[in-house]
C-alpha cells in the first residue's frame, strides 16, 4: 500500500494506564503542529475517546459503520471545534458482536479493512488508534498498518507485566502477518506515564531502567504524574486546556509529537526523573 502518512497504535492489554488520554493528546498535540490527524477510537466493548476527547454528543456513525460501508469516511467524521486539523472517529456505543469479538468476522475482512485504512492514510498526515485492552479481530489487522505502536505502562509491577505480554503481543502478530503492510515493520515504543520520581527513589515503585529492561522497549516519553489531567477525562479537556504549556505533563507529550515528527529532543527534557539521563534521546 502507498501510505502517505504515519499510522500510530497506543496498546496495553491491562486497562487504567493513562493509553486513551495520552492518545487524545498526543492527536491534539500533532494537530496543534498544523498536522490533519485522526484520533480513532478502536475499542468495540468499551469506548472512551469519545468522552476524553470531549466529543461524546457529536457522534453519529462510527469506525464499523465506515468499514462495512454503511457511510462514508467524510460522514462518520467529528472535527474538533478547538482545533481544525483534528479528527475523530468513534466506535460504537454498542457492538452486539463483542461478546465473539476475537474470532474472524466477515465484516471485517481484508479487503473491508485495507480500504478503511486507504481512506485514512489518504486523507490525514496522522492516524492514532486507540486500541482496545483485549486484542480482538479489529485491533489485528488494523495493527498490521501501523508504522508505531506505543506501548503505555505505569510504573508498577501488574502495568509492566502487561506491557511486557503486550510487546510479545505484537511482535508475534506483525511477524505473523509480514507479507502485508508496512515496508520497515512495526517500531514499538515504551511509554511510562504517570512517573513519580519519589516512589522511584525510595524504591516504592519500580524504576525507570528496570522497566527499560523487562519490557525490553525503546523508551519514548516520560509523564509525570499529574492529578488534573488524571481526571481530566472526566470534564472532556485536554492538557493544553488546563495546564500551561510549560507544565511538566504537557511538555512531555509535546516532546512526543515532536519526536513523531523526527525532532531530536531530549528524553527527560522537562522531566524530573529521579535518576541519571543515560538515555539521551
Amino acid at each position: 500500500m502507498d501510505k502517505k502518512c504515519r499510522i500510530t497504535a497506543f496498546a496495553n492489554q491491562k486497562g487504567g494506564v493513562g493509553k486513551t488520554t495520552l492518545s487524545a493528546n498526543l492527536s491534539m498535540s500533532l494537530a496543534r503542529m498544523g498536522h490533519s490527524v485522526v484520533a480513532v477510537d478502536c475499542d468495540l466493548e468499551s469506548r472512551c475517546l469519545d468522552i476524553v476527547l470531549g466529543l461524546e454528543n457529536r457522534t453519529l456513525f462510527n469506525v464499523c459503520d465506515v468499514i462495512k460501508g454503511s457511510c462514508s469516511l467524510e460522514n462518520a467524521l467529528v472535527t474538533d471545534d478547538r482545533c481544525e486539523n483534528l479528527h475523530f472517529l468513534s466506535a460504537p456505543a454498542f457492538y452486539p458482536e463483542r461478546h465473539d469479538i476475537g474470532a474472524a468476522s466477515d465484516k471485517f475482512d481484508k479487503e473491508s479493512i485495507e480500504r478503511f485504512v486507504k481512506s485514512l492514510t489518504d486523507r490525514f498526515e496522522y492516524v492514532i488508534f486507540d486500541l482496545p485492552a483485549r486484542p480482538d479481530n479489529l485491533y489485528k489487522n488494523l495493527t498490521l498498518y501501523a508504522d508505531c505502536a506505543f506501548v503505555v505502562s505505569l510504573h508498577t509491577a501488574a502495568s509492566i507485566r502487561a506491557a511486557e505480554k503486550t510487546a510479545i503481543a505484537l511482535n508475534e502478530l506483525t511477524d505473523y502477518g509480514k507479507d502485508n503492510l508496512t515496508s520497515g515493520g512495526l517500531d514499538i515504543k515504551l511509554i511510562v506515564n504517570g512517573f513519580r520520581p519519589k516512589d522511584a527513589k525510595q524504591k516504592s515503585n519500580v524504576g525507570l531502567y528496570d522497566i527499560i529492561s523487562r519490557t525490553k522497549l525503546q523508551l519514548d516519553g516520560v509523564i509525570p504524574f499529574d492529578s488534573e489531567m488524571s481526571r481530566s477525562q472526566e470534564t472532556g479537556k485536554l492538557a493544553y486546556e488546563i495546564r500551561s504549556g510549560k507544565n511538566p505533563f504537557c511538555r512531555a507529550v509535546e516532546n512526543i509529537a515532536r519526536r513523531c515528527e523526527g525532532y531530536r529532543v531530549p528524553l527527560f527534557e522537562g522531566v524530573e526523573t529521579g535518576v541519571k539521563n543515560k538515555y539521551t534521546y
